[in-house]
């Protein structure tokens, strides 16, 4: 699978127009896309930072929706009186759900700046990692996004609650870090998001 991640930053009381909009207009067009395998927006109502992702089945779904996804960020900025950060594609190499996507969960997502010949590297580790993963309470999912190119990733986990998340930091700290290390980074950059809409087709692997 595939992702296009778009980044906008808005004043935090746009984040429910965002949220409306994305639901109302991205979604619905992303759907008709041939190719297109689901949508999820992640938001922090506190800084107004939100992460638009669409995903796709194929590299070349990815790359012929490019106009939609032009015409879609540039659209739900200017309704949440916002400007776009940034936009990522990445390849999914990891998708473990142990419960489907859903609105209200919350996300730790880690952005990793490694290197190219490490990406495999780091992709082993957190298959390793995932059994520890799975034993904590309220643990959802983990997705890990690279880019093969950059040796940019990042690694997302899900959790029923944001009392889950924090409870789960004690375990994942030491497992980031060793992440960072298998992927030769510096750090990690760690942000917390509310999923605020999520609907993804299952992957064929995991």
């Amino acid at each position: 699978m595939y992702v296009r991640a778009t980044r906008v930053q808005s004043p935090p009381d746009a984040i429910e127009k965002g949220i409306a909009y994305f639901k109302e207009k991205v979604v619905p067009a992303v759907k008709a896309a041939p190719g297109n395998a689901g949508a999820v927006l992640l938001v922090d109502r506190k800084t107004g930072s939100a992460v638009g992702i669409t995903f796709w089945e194929t590299a070349q779904a990815l790359n012929a929706s490019e106009q939609l996804g032009i015409t879609s960020r540039t659209q739900s900025a200017a309704a949440m009186g916002g400007a776009i950060v940034n936009v990522e594609r990445f390849e999914q190499v990891i998708q473990d759900r142990q419960q489907p996507p859903k609105a209200g969960a919350f996300v730790r997502l880690n952005t990793v700046a490694g290197t190219p010949e490490r990406i495999d590297d780091a992709i082993k580790f957190i298959e390793k990692a995932l059994p520890v993963l799975r034993t904590q309470k309220g643990y959802r999912a983990l997705l890990m996004n690279v880019d093969r190119m950059t040796g940019r990733g990042t690694i997302a986990s899900v959790w029923d609650t944001r009392a889950d998340l924090e409870a789960s930091e004690a375990k994942v700290s030491g497992l980031r870090r060793d992440a960072a290390d298998a992927a030769g980074a510096a750090d990690v950059k760690v942000e917390i998001f509310e999923t605020a809409f999520a609907e993804v087709k299952q992957a064929t692997r995991v």
